[in-house]
């Protein structure tokens, strides 16, 4: 029987693997923050490294840095859940979505601490 998935719990489960890292990031560095909202760097430090061109080409405020990063790490919560449950709700398709978007999370939270920690060298 193919078990059926729904997508609070699709979403619940993908908010439970993405959290932690940032979480664990914040504990790590928070005593090496100038200013509290450098802990959305834990959420997008490798997307924060990608605007960081644009900024040097268009004047961007604090605000849309932190939007842009948030929205990104809401997009990668929210969207593979909705395709994974539109094409294929089987046990393996939710192991590799969830097992991607807990990568995607470490990978931001391992760059945005990195980011944190070298602004002090």
């Amino acid at each position: 029987m193919k078990p059926t998935w729904r997508p609070a719990i699709i979403l619940l489960a993908s908010l439970a693997v993405m959290v932690p890292w940032p979480l664990v990031g914040i504990a790590l560095t928070r005593g090496l923050f100038d200013q509290p909202d450098e802990a959305v760097w834990l959420f997008g430090g490798v997307t924060g490294m990608a605007l960081a061109p644009l900024a040097l080409v268009v004047e961007l405020t604090n605000t849309v840095f932190w939007v842009v990063i948030l929205g990104v790490w809401c997009i990668a919560l929210v969207v593979p859940a909705v395709i994974v449950l539109r094409i294929r709700s089987s046990r393996t398709a939710v192991a590799v979505l969830l097992s991607s978007q807990a990568a995607f999370s470490l990978v931001q939270a391992a760059m945005g601490a990195l980011m944190i920690l070298g602004k002090d060298v």
